[in-house]
């Protein structure tokens, strides 16, 4: 998203400024679906600013949109129709978890004497303004859509493992909806010292998948998340401003939401009116993860004493 505190040496039109008098520039997304292979977004963009129409259909500016994923890094831009809708399409391998969209109005060829009948006076008098290619004259504060795919199906994925060479204990990392640093964006992120994360990785290959090792690791590592994540937002549902509304952190993000959407498919509709423990909700968000690994263990257990009970050099 654009940064309020921005100067330009030139008039622009934005929300945050008075440089122009009775004038206005947004887009409005009148529609969007990602449940194909492509998310198609269609938007409108409204100019209501005299000046700038005519900038733009005299050649000397256009109407773009500026898309950013910060979970894949994608950085792309779109020109917009200055009257009518756009649609735009966006392959959805690209991007993940949300896309932030930003429209403005920028010019694409030098203009030596700009100066618009909207221009604030008080500001500007009748200065004119040497405008360079790509010199943008207006923006909107821009939007953040969540995509329907950030719902993540199994609730292991909505946390993160990493290792950091300078961790010397665990650290986890609930997302809230401010959250500004990327890499911490909208999930759960446990955090381990270099040597932890090579065993835990070591222990999450496929070889290692196939002979039952993932619930076990499951049940270790990332229950307990799960079971905090639960309290987190137990506890974000009680927690009242001044106003009477519920004040709240972490709905709004990947794992909150998706958090919610697996409640819902269990039965769990109210988590404060709910009896079990988060232990318990936790433990169901995971399809019994707690089971399934006494299970495997107990079968490995077995397994290892019959190996014992059959070497003779044991």
């Amino acid at each position: 998203m654009r940064n309020r505190a921005i100067e330009y040496p030139h008039p622009v039109l934005n929300e945050y400024t008075r440089d122009y008098l009775n004038s206005r520039f947004a887009i409005d997304v009148l529609s969007h679906a990602d449940n194909g292979s492509e998310i198609i977004i269609e938007l409108e963009c409204q100019i209501d600013c005299d000046g700038l129409v005519q900038t733009i259909s005299a050649g000397d500016a256009k109407a773009i949109l500026r898309l950013t994923c910060y979970r894949t890094s994608l950085r792309e831009t779109y020109d917009l129709n200055s009257s009518g809708s756009t649609i735009i399409r966006i392959p959805k391998k690209n991007v993940a978890d949300s896309v932030d969209l930003q429209a403005m109005i920028v010019a694409v060829r030098e203009i030596n004497k700009f100066r618009l009948p909207e221009f604030n006076t008080d500001y500007f008098g009748s200065i004119e303004f040497k405008i360079r290619k790509g010199d943008v004259l207006a923006n909107e504060p821009g939007l953040k859509i969540k995509l329907n795919t950030m719902l993540e199906k199994n609730m292991a994925g909505i946390v993160q493992v990493r290792g950091d060479l300078n961790a010397t204990n665990m650290n986890v990392h609930f997302a809230e909806v401010s959250e500004e640093r990327p890499d911490l964006t909208d999930y759960i992120v446990i955090t381990l010292p270099d040597m932890d994360y090579k065993n835990y990785a070591r222990m999450m290959t496929k070889k290692h998948l196939k002979n039952g090792v993932e619930r076990f690791v499951q049940a270790s590592v990332i229950l307990p998340a799960i079971t905090e994540a639960v309290g987190k937002l137990r506890a974000e549902e009680t927690t009242v401003g001044d106003d009477g509304d519920t004040i709240t952190h972490f709905k709004g993000t990947v794992w909150a939401d998706s958090i919610y959407a697996a409640l819902i498919k269990y039965g769990i509709t109210d988590l404060l009116e709910n009896q079990m423990s988060d232990y318990e909700i936790a433990n169901i968000l995971l399809g019994n993860v707690t089971s399934d690994s006494i299970s495997n263990l107990m079968q490995k257990l077995t397994e290892w004493s019959t190996i014992r009970e059959d070497d003779p050099t044991l």
